[in-house]
């Protein structure tokens, strides 16, 4: 029994070692995990009542019309790199019903290409504040049609054929985004040491923002819980 308990132990320990990168020689990283969840004063009513939404175990009980935050899927972690460009790819795929993603984080200088499954020629276009807008070259079935964003912002992207073809952008100069589901680890890895920003996001709830020095050969484990509450408490600096 005590064998077994022990390598029970060193196996939780190697799975729990496992997350963190490894150490690169002089340069940094940033590592954790990013989830979403109910705001605390639902959470806190969840542990008491037993009946309607609230489960039996001190749970929710997540209906259609509500957001089911630990299923999640368009979380994002981005690192803001006054170094970098831009230049990355992003497709997104238009049906008669929806697109691809109800959200997406860019870069400005980034390629947005948007593939057509739709059964019409459509025109895209994104929207920022004021009169900041980017057009799309119409796209017909089966075709795709591309820009290099420009825009920088909270933007929208849209159809004038059909409203129900919509994603929101978070655009900003040097990010480098990543999307995860809610739960999952993700890793920034050889960051030249110096002052980073970092963003948390959710386009239904916000973002939080977190400035952090990476020092040469030092990991950082950040982890971050998105809801109304924490994203109101934050700190968010310019």
């Amino acid at each position: 029994m005590i064998k077994t308990s022990t390598l029970l132990l060193i196996i939780t320990c190697m799975t729990a070692c496992s997350s963190a990168p490894e150490i690169t020689p002089g340069k940094g990283a940033i590592y954790g995990t990013i989830s979403a969840e109910s705001h605390k004063a639902i959470l806190a009513k969840a542990s008491k009542k037993k009946n309607g939404i609230y489960g039996s175990v001190g749970g929710l009980i997540f209906t259609n019309q509500m957001v089911n935050y630990p299923k999640l899927k368009e979380l994002f972690v981005c690192l803001l790199d006054p170094s970098s460009k831009g230049g990355n790819e992003h497709l997104l795929i238009a049906t008669n019903d929806n697109m691809s993603l109800s959200s997406l984080a860019v870069g400005t200088g980034d390629r947005l290409t948007i593939q057509n499954d739709s059964s019409e020629t459509l025109t895209f276009f994104l929207a920022g504040k004021e009169e900041d807008i980017q057009v799309y070259s119409p796209v017909k079935p089966g075709e795709r049609s591309s820009l290099v964003l420009e825009l920088e912002g909270d933007l929208e992207l849209g159809s004038d054929e059909n409203e129900s073809l919509q994603t929101i952008l978070l655009s900003r100069r040097g990010l480098i985004g990543q999307q995860h589901s809610s739960g999952d680890q993700y890793v920034f890895e050889n960051l030249h040491p110096g002052q980073y920003k970092f963003l948390f996001w959710y386009w239904r709830l916000g973002l939080v923002e977190k400035n952090l020095i990476i020092k040469a050969g030092e990991n950082i484990e950040l982890n971050q819980v998105l809801s109304v509450d924490k994203i109101l408490e934050s700190k968010n600096e310019p």
